[in-house]
């Protein structure tokens, strides 16, 4: 952005991912808002602490939720888009003794994991900032949605997991095609699981 790259909007293939804390509404409503925000933050400094191990960018956070992106050669390689998830899952579980006692939960997130072409511009001229946009966002948000209905914590379009290598740590459960809310194409969707 310093070097106006983006001042005209440019096109770029990303690998997302949105995660969100699972059960937010009731956490909310239990803890008050106070409460809450601080176990968002409290959860989001272990993916921070993570995030360049995985050669990963936080797009951004909206409430409790983080927008996670990867170039596709960044996120493929080594796995990285599965394995930041499954890493940040662990992390979580090793400090539940912690979670327990200051908020009495563990907290457990969900994701959605899509890839495709999307715009990147800046936008704003008093607080500048690069935006995203495009199907794929749209996409990732439905496939994160979809882990309530199916009871699973990691979901990945068709698409994507095409171009993984699933090394025999992880498992790809096929849940059929699904037709997104908002659009007229099925997209057939997988949980990843690890062994």
């Amino acid at each position: 952005m310093l070097i106006g790259r983006y001042k005209n909007p440019r096109e770029g293939d990303r690998i997302l991912m949105l995660l969100d804390l699972k059960s937010s509404t009731a956490h909310d409503e239990e803890m008050g808002h106070l409460k809450y925000s601080q176990l968002i933050q409290d959860c989001f400094f272990y993916l921070n602490k993570i995030i360049n191990k995985y050669d990963a960018e936080i797009y951004q956070y909206v409430g409790d939720e983080a927008v996670i992106s990867w170039t596709p050669k960044k996120g493929i390689r080594h796995l990285n888009c599965i394995r930041l998830f499954f890493d940040f899952d662990r992390k979580l579980k090793r400090h539940s003794k912690y979670y327990l006692k200051k908020y009495g939960i563990q907290p457990k997130f969900k994701a959605g994991l899509h890839s495709g072409k999307i715009i990147i511009a800046e936008v704003g001229t008093i607080k500048k900032e690069l935006a995203y946009h495009g199907d794929v966002i749209n996409s990732t948000s439905r496939i994160q949605e979809k882990c309530n209905e199916y009871n699973e914590s990691l979901l990945i379009s068709d698409h994507l997991l095409q171009q993984l290598k699933l090394s025999s740590n992880f498992v790809a459960i096929s849940l059929g095609d699904e037709l997104l809310e908002g659009k007229s194409e099925e997209l057939k969707i997988h949980a990843i699981h690890k062994k």
